[in-house]
């Protein structure tokens, strides 16, 4: 069977329904914000209010190869509640693991609130196509390019403290397309954003 390569990667729903991978995870803080308000004492924050992650609204955008393709580009949300919840145990893992800040649900003077929204995605294949087109066993360069949207705000005035938006190339190794490399790419997403997260505060901390 023919191996075919492309670059700037794919989505597949599927198992999670949207599915999609970074690059790889770096030890490093968060990026330089869009937004970031002036004199906010971070170091009054000692804990997280994670919201579920904001998928509610994604847009699929066709890549330009597809832009003429007059067939219907979507995702079927099967499984939010299980991605959602994956979304969680990884923020859970990485921010309170090893010394580190306690998930709540409650607002408070320390408690520091993380939105996560995906806004669109554009995937190299359209959704729903598997690993074998047309004889051809595809494999990819990444997951194609995501617009998304992280807010921090104080948990109890709900006033913005910082914005992060922006669009990203996503993915760096050929893949065979398959169920399970995109589960294990959500995963990957979501840890890296979680570690960046967990670095910046161990900075603000001295730890």
């Amino acid at each position: 069977m023919k191996s075919v390569f492309l670059n700037r990667g794919k989505l597949l729903v599927g198992l999670f329904a949207i599915m999609f991978s970074t690059a790889s995870i770096a030890q490093d803080t968060l990026p330089e914000p869009t937004w970031v308000k002036d004199g906010v004492n971070w170091s009054q924050y000692l804990k997280f209010k994670v919201k579920p992650l904001n998928i509610d609204d994604v847009k699929v955008i066709k890549p330009p190869y597809a832009e003429d393709d007059p067939s219907d580009w979507s995702l079927e949300i099967q499984d939010l509640e299980t991605m959602q919840a994956m979304f969680r145990d990884i923020m859970s893992d990485v921010l309170e693991g090893n010394n580190g800040y306690p998930l709540v649900y409650t607002d408070g003077r320390d408690v520091l609130e993380v939105e996560v929204e995906i806004l669109s995605i554009m995937p190299w294949l359209k959704p729903g196509a598997g690993s074998e087109m047309e004889g051809h066993q595809v494999k990819t360069l990444g997951s194609g390019e995501i617009t998304a949207r992280v807010e921090l705000r104080d948990s109890r005035s709900r006033e913005l403290l910082l914005l992060l938006e922006g669009e990203k190339a996503i993915g760096e190794k050929y893949k065979e397309f398959t169920e399970e490399n995109n589960v294990s790419n959500v995963k990957y997403m979501f840890t890296r954003f979680a570690t960046r997260l967990r670095n910046s505060m161990d900075k603000v901390h001295g730890k």
